[in-house]
């Protein structure tokens, strides 16, 4: 049977709104899936609307929409009957003759079986689209719109830093460059006020909505730091 989808010709600049990714363009044009790329960003993110969404429930969803508009012209599907289409061609844990079965059937009924299964994604799919052509990612977003993100990356960096000069002063140890014993290392972070003297721990800073001072304040004592610190016996 030949489908009606014809594919489209007209190509937009990749963009964080605009773009189309690789195998997301291709068969948003070919099944005329208008607006698949802006509605995958919108549920992987969370906006317009729509609850957060992982990478393998869009792949899920994109090829739910892809069987339905497959099979448009030959068949009309009954509820859940794309989920259980999708799930009996791609499901590691379908049996080859189940998959066997469901390819036939839809043989019988016109579909090009073929270009079904070449249409259908991954997961790997969508998150190729969104890190190469529309270049977002939920790290990104999570450390505009809340600073508790940025806070959990600089812990994760200060606790990086401590494991490397833990490792060097084991080697220190090792070739005694150094006297044996117990050390800690501690990795303090802190913000300081270039006007009134003032500095913070980065959660402090953020808590308080940075200083508060008129830039004339006297110099003040330093708050209590924040510090990446373990007990490393080397």
């Amino acid at each position: 049977m030949k489908m009606s989808k014809q594919i489209r010709k007209n190509h937009s600049s990749a963009s964080r709104r605009g773009g189309q990714g690789s195998k997301i363009k291709r068969i948003a044009n070919e099944y005329d899936l208008q607006g698949l790329g802006d509605e995958l960003v919108s549920r992987w993110l969370g906006e317009d609307g729509y609850e957060r969404e992982s990478l393998r429930d869009l792949a899920d969803r994109v090829n739910n929409r892809l069987i339905h508009a497959a099979v448009d012209d030959s068949f009309t599907l009954l509820d859940g009957e794309a989920e259980n289409i999708r799930r009996l061609l791609t499901d590691n844990d379908v049996t080859a003759g189940m998959r066997t079965e469901t390819r036939q059937n839809l043989k019988n009924k016109g579909i090009k079986i073929d270009n079904l299964e070449s249409s259908l994604i991954s997961y790997q799919s969508v998150y190729n689209y969104f890190k190469r052509d529309r270049d977002i990612s939920r790290e990104s977003q999570e450390t505009t719109n809340r600073p508790e993100a940025s806070l959990e990356s600089i812990q994760k960096l200060a606790n990086r830093l401590r494991a490397i000069v833990t490792n060097n002063i084991e080697q220190w140890v090792r070739n005694d460059v150094v006297t044996d014993g117990s050390y800690n290392v501690d990795v303090a972070l802190r913000v300081t006020c270039q006007h009134c003297g003032e500095r913070w721990s980065p959660t402090t800073f953020l808590d308080q909505n940075g200083c508060q001072c008129t830039h004339d304040t006297e110099h003040a004592e330093g708050n209590e730091d924040v510090t990446s610190s373990d007990t490393e016996t080397v």
